[in-house]
């Protein structure tokens, strides 16, 4: 069995770094597999990137000439836009290589076009990281639901006509994707129930897969020395926020956490607790807190960022629309309980005061009475993080998912024998 990974990087960006390591633990399992990606940043050599002359001007003006249509609307920003029509003979590179399933992953930024899906010519599993496979061009719809039947007159582009780039992207994927032989795996059952309402994918076989997290690398670590290291106050309790352009995306419900954060420090919580913020944000990007925060900016380190989760008392994750929530695997990984809204791919992985706390959705004082019940008693966050770390040893370490990948690629090549 040989299967090819597609994906736009390597390990740049979370939905790259897990196709990256679910293409090392399938190579660990004896699949032989390869990744194929238009811009790589590691140095493995089992991932190639395109050999195209002048690679580098040709990727950054796919990626320019695929935004152009853009231009001539004026989008709300509530979410990344991929129209994906600029034509792109990636299937030369796959002939070379002669897999027998071709593994799609996030391939937007240029990388694939709708079209060029079709002249691959072999059997396509897809894995849905995001809503854009089944829209007319965003990867979150934001709560718009045209894109079950044509798309058009889309709010994200403040369009005020059915037949914009909304539907002729829609339509083009019809066309294009009709007769496939395509096996859709969306990462939490929110995604799967969203692409089943799409007439784009109603007759398309689709197995829920998870997102997978790499356990030995996001493991708990030494409580103190994890708080010592990052400076965090004895008898003081923390709690962890990460984000990227959490101030510029309403999907990442930065306006819900601040209003919980408030409330927590209504409750009796502002000279106890401290909330840690890693990621994009910055002091200038937050609203009033109501308590004390450091911003800690970016951690590309996994070692480094396993060490802040392991630090922290309780992680909240307040997205409005999560396909499925990497910071919340790895966070439980490490062995910290976390809060989140009841709704999208969090309600797959916390177990309800088990594993972590499900507020209402989306209700900040709910958000709020969660962070605190996790957090006012030591011995119950040892006992979330315990059951929080054995969750995901059992049901999202990254072997764990490959084995459920190769289960389905064998079934697959069984169908087609």
């Amino acid at each position: 069995m040989k299967v090819l990974h597609l994906s736009t990087t390597d390990v740049l960006g979370g939905a790259a770094r897990g196709a990256f390591w679910l293409h090392q633990a399938l190579e660990q399992q004896g699949v032989k597999t390869a990744m194929l990606v238009n811009r790589k940043y590691g140095s493995d050599d089992s991932v190639m990137a395109l050999d195209e002359p002048f690679a580098k001007l040709a990727r950054w003006v796919r990626a320019e000439l695929d935004r152009l249509p853009l231009r001539f609307y004026r989008s709300t920003g509530e979410s990344y836009w991929t129209v994906g029509w600029i034509p792109h003979h990636i299937e030369r590179a796959v002939e070379r290589l002669d897999p027998d399933i071709i593994h799609l992953h996030w391939t937007g930024g240029g990388f694939l076009s709708v079209e060029s899906l079709s002249r691959l010519n072999r059997p396509l599993v897809w894995t849905l990281r995001d809503m854009w496979a089944f829209t007319g061009g965003c990867h979150y719809t934001a709560g718009c639901e045209r894109y079950k039947n044509s798309c058009g007159h889309c709010p994200q582009l403040r369009s005020t006509h059915d037949n914009d780039l909304s539907r002729w992207t829609w339509h083009r994927k019809k066309k294009g994707w009709g007769d496939l032989d395509l096996w859709l795996v969306p990462i939490s059952t929110w995604l799967a129930r969203c692409g089943r309402s799409s007439e784009l994918f109603q007759n398309k076989p689709m197995e829920v897969i998870p997102n997978g997290v790499d356990a030995k690398r996001f493991r708990p670590m030494n409580r103190r020395e994890a708080r010592e290291a990052w400076g965090f106050e004895p008898g003081r309790s923390y709690i962890l926020y990460g984000a990227f352009e959490a101030a510029n995306d309403p999907r990442k419900g930065l306006p819900q956490m601040a209003a919980a954060l408030r409330e927590v420090s209504a409750l009796g919580w502002s000279d106890r607790a401290e909330v840690a913020v890693f990621g994009g944000p910055t002091e200038a990007d937050m609203p009033d807190l109501g308590m004390r925060a450091r911003f800690l900016g970016p951690i590309a380190d996994d070692r480094k960022l396993a060490s802040l989760y392991s630090a922290a008392d309780v992680m909240v994750v307040p997205s409005l629309q999560e396909a499925f929530g990497k910071t919340v695997i790895e966070a439980m990984a490490c062995g910290t309980p976390v809060v989140a809204f009841d709704s999208g791919g969090p309600v797959d992985i916390i177990e309800h005061a088990r594993t972590g706390y499900l507020a209402k959705s989306f209700d900040p004082e709910d958000l709020a009475r969660g962070i605190v019940w996790c957090m006012e008693n030591e011995d119950r966050v040892a006992e979330l993080g315990a059951r929080a770390r054995a969750s995901v040893e059992a049901q999202f370490d990254i072997a764990v998912i490959a084995r459920r990948y190769r289960r389905l690629y064998e079934r697959i090549l069984e169908q087609a024998a």
